[in-house]
């Protein structure tokens, strides 16, 4: 029976586990976007979430911390046991969360470059996370620099809390995310996606310590993830949801065992296990670097990026990158797409030199879709204005005629859609309303209305659930037929490098060696 205190989200109950969540359930106007029964969650457990991309899992967290639109409507119970007291989540006001988020339970979201401020250092985004909870306040600096010795950034501790999120890799930048969660050693951490932007032996480590975390600590993990791999290796219980409803929760033998569930099989069928390309028929080359080099430089702090980088690719040819995180992947197409400038070395692309301002012929759709797009603008409004931008930065000539009006170019941008598989229901809708699928194929149709020779996907399926990423792979290789598009595929995943490419590049301190072996077995 609820208290008094129901106002405050204070219960008087007895004997609860950590968490307990009883007939949650979410509408969104009268549509139930998810109905969760039941989810137990004890001291130190590992519990993971998974499931296809809106599906739920996402939101599931969210409602867990309060973090849900206010215009979404919630019915059931989120109960959580803390310093003694009892309290229905969905009953706490703000005073109440401020005493939770960070202290009690923190959050490691799916986008960190979405989630961190652009214009603070990562040094003060630590700090002023450690700061609302320490006691004294001179300890903050203590507690950071512990936790980032702890996920492994020991060794750049100085440079990390000096540097913006921008200039981190992918990597760093989640690493940092889970220090933040975590600062405070809360009983209750919760994870969305959190290794999704690591390289193959980055995401293991991250996994390892969050694991030893949870075991010294005595904290409870829930995380969601795609990477069935992680999943079977590291958490103890499984929840299996599928289009808003709960298809199955249990112990993870259970979950990946013989007798499961039709649709965990799919998800496990789904990961890449052929080659999907062909051979090259007629190679032609469309991209040459020569020499191509990459200085980094603040104060007395040098790095080098890139060193001595040589390659070629042929039209219709995937050429995939792999390393670890901060070897230098994403600097290499940031310099092909002209959003950073050589140091030293030559470009060319179809024999010509590369332009140093944007567009130069080479397009990049980005490991994080929702930041690349705009949030104002509806899907047939982001392909449109690139090809407005397009035909007023290229007009035609003469003889070409006036160029098409507004009418053409809409119509124009609806077939770029079609052609990535875009459902016409989506042609109005914004990127907040899109999963995360959807969101990568409008990414990739922008990428497309450029008419690029070459296309860079910068860890493009590496935030997808199994099922999506088939689909975005088959994808790609269609429009890699239709096209004769060249690909640079920037990965950690050795499995969809093995599928999507014609040759591996493995980078390390931004040169090109020989694959570890170390990475064979992962």
């Amino acid at each position: 029976m609820k208290g008094e205190g129901v106002k405050t989200g204070v219960l008087e109950l007895a004997d609860l586990p950590l968490l307990q969540i009883r007939d949650l359930r979410i509408y969104s106007a009268q549509l139930q976007l998810i109905h969760l029964p039941h989810l137990r969650v004890i001291p130190g457990e590992l519990h993971s979430i998974i499931g296809e991309s809106g599906s739920g899992k996402s939101l599931t967290l969210f409602a867990i911390i309060g973090l849900l639109s206010q215009k979404l409507r919630v019915e059931g119970e989120i109960l959580f046991n803390h310093g003694g007291q009892h309290f229905d989540l969905l009953h706490c006001d703000a005073k109440k969360w401020q005493s939770i988020r960070g202290k009690a339970m923190g959050i490691v979201f799916q986008e960190p470059m979405s989630a961190l401020n652009p214009r603070m250092t990562c040094g003060a985004q630590l700090l002023e996370s450690a700061r609302i909870h320490a006691d004294p306040p001179k300890k903050s600096l203590e507690l950071v620099y512990r936790k980032l010795q702890q996920i492994g950034l020991g060794e750049s501790i100085e440079r990390i809390m000096q540097s913006y999120p921008h200039q981190l890799s992918g990597g760093q930048r989640q690493r940092v995310m889970i220090a933040m969660a975590c600062v405070h050693e809360p009983p209750l951490i919760l994870a969305d996606e959190p290794t999704t932007a690591l390289d193959s032996l980055a995401r293991q480590q991250v996994m390892a310590d969050l694991k030893k975390l949870c075991n010294e600590q005595g904290s409870a993990l829930i995380w969601v993830s795609h990477e069935l791999d992680l999943v079977k290796q590291y958490a103890e219980n499984v929840t299996v949801l599928c289009k808003g409803e709960c298809l199955m929760q249990n112990t993870k033998e259970i979950v990946f065992g013989k007798k499961t569930h039709p649709y965990v099989k799919e998800l496990i069928d789904a990961m890449p296990n052929t080659c999907l390309v062909g051979d090259l028929k007629s190679p032609k080359v469309v991209l040459s670097l020569k020499g191509v080099g990459k200085l980094y430089t603040k104060g007395k702090w040098r790095v080098r990026a890139l060193d001595a980088f040589d390659e070629q690719l042929n039209a219709g040819e995937t050429l995939s990158v792999v390393g670890l995180s901060g070897s230098g992947k994403s600097t290499l197409a940031k310099i092909l797409v002209s959003l950073e400038t050589l140091s030293e070395g030559e470009i060319l692309l179809n024999g010509k030199t590369l332009s140093r301002v944007p567009p130069t012929g080479i397009q990049m759709v980005f490991q994080d879709p929702y930041a690349s797009l705009n949030p104002n603008y509806t899907a047939i409004q982001a392909v449109l204005e690139v090809l407005v931008f397009k035909q007023n930065a290229y007009p035609p000539t003469r003889d070409e005629g006036n160029g098409k009006n507004k009418m053409e170019l809409k119509e124009e941008s609806r077939q770029y859609l079609k052609e990535v598989g875009f459902d016409d229901r989506l042609f109005m809708a914004y990127p907040h309303q899109m999963s995360g699928g959807q969101r990568q194929r409008l990414c990739i149709a922008r990428a497309l209305a450029s008419e690029p020779s070459v296309l860079i996907l910068d860890e493009a399926v590496s935030a997808l659930d199994p099922l999506v990423q088939k689909q975005v792979l088959a994808l790609l290789v269609k429009l890699q037929q239709d096209r004769g598009l060249a690909y640079i595929f920037i990965t950690h995943n050795l499995e969809v490098a093995r599928a999507m490419s014609h040759r591996i590049v493995f980078l390390d301190g931004g040169q090109k060696k020989s694959l570890p072996s170390s990475w064979l077995g992962v």
